[in-house]
């Protein structure tokens, strides 16, 4: 689900947001599930994929929820890893009504939020590069403003001079053809060679992301093997499962289900083996969805 809501940008702008904390929330949105929700996010995996230190992970983490953009649950059972929501970007309704148009959002899973060169920008053109895209992906590839309206909308919106703006234009040359026309700035995306963005998947960007978090929590021995095998079932019934139930949700009590008959007890704080089979899982994880998903 590598979407945010156009409201979730308006929240970045109007927040003033730091570069570091619009990358975390796109990072978020890469493996969110349909509410928005990331489970079990590892300060290590955050700022290794981030490239950022872990004291400016923590600074973003609470930045960010003192801004009001994410919330963080913390679960005690759980060392070192948070619940993380980013805030309004529930996708879990839509659809589901009659007519009930579909959210105006920006697709994060675009070829560019996966480039060091976005990653490089400054925070308002990072801004500017989201909504230009997003507008784009809503059919209108060719965005056009007059100069004095375009100057007039940005400069306060993002709070900045005039002079400030024309370098930001610059910056987002990397991404866009900006040409000025009849006194009208023209910008158009450019073409760029698929990468890692659009090789990849909402599925696997969230199965692995499920599976990292579940060989943590777990403790789980042979941890590439485990992260391989629950990897392959997340893939396996994302779809399959759909809004029926919490795969997430389910796969954490299958695994649990396993360690407490391999160790013969209920109690984790006893699990001294932590070896999981993957088929055992499936099975146990078959016997927690519901009949309806298995028919």
């Amino acid at each position: 689900m590598r979407k945010l809501k156009a409201e979730i940008i308006d929240k970045l702008i109007a927040a003033r947001v730091t570069g570091a904390e619009i990358d975390f929330v796109i990072w978020l949105s890469h493996y969110q599930n349909e509410e928005g929700l990331v489970r079990g996010v590892y300060y290590r995996d955050a700022a290794s994929e981030l490239r950022m230190s872990y004291q400016t992970f923590y600074n973003v983490k609470r930045s960010l929820e003192e801004k009001g953009v994410i919330a963080v649950e913390k679960d005690e059972r759980y060392h070192g890893d948070w619940d993380i929501r980013i805030v309004g970007n529930d996708f879990s309704g839509e659809g589901l009504a009659p007519g009930k148009p579909a959210h105006n959002y920006l697709s994060t899973g675009n070829d560019v939020f996966y480039s060091r060169e976005f990653y490089e920008l400054k925070a308002n053109e990072k801004l500017m590069t989201m909504l230009y895209i997003k507008i784009a992906a809503a059919g209108s590839p060719s965005y056009h403003i007059g100069t004095g309206k375009f100057f007039d909308k940005y400069t306060r919106l993002f709070g900045v001079g005039k002079r400030t703006l024309q370098n930001y234009l610059t910056g987002i040359k990397r991404f866009f053809a900006v040409g000025v026309k009849d006194r009208e700035y023209w910008i158009n995306p450019l073409r760029r060679k698929t990468g890692k963005g659009c090789a990849s998947t909402d599925k696997a960007e969230r199965a692995k992301q499920v599976a990292r978090g579940l060989c943590r929590r777990f403790k789980l021995e042979e941890a590439q093997k485990a992260y391989q095998d629950l990897k392959e079932l997340v893939e396996q019934y994302t779809y399959q499962v759909g809004r029926a139930a919490d795969l997430e949700l389910v796969l954490t009590e299958a695994v649990g289900r396993v360690l407490a008959v391999i160790n013969g007890s209920v109690r984790p704080e006893k699990w001294r083996r932590r070896k999981i089979s993957g088929r055992h899982v499936h099975k146990v994880m078959r016997e927690c969805l519901p009949e309806s998903v298995l028919l």
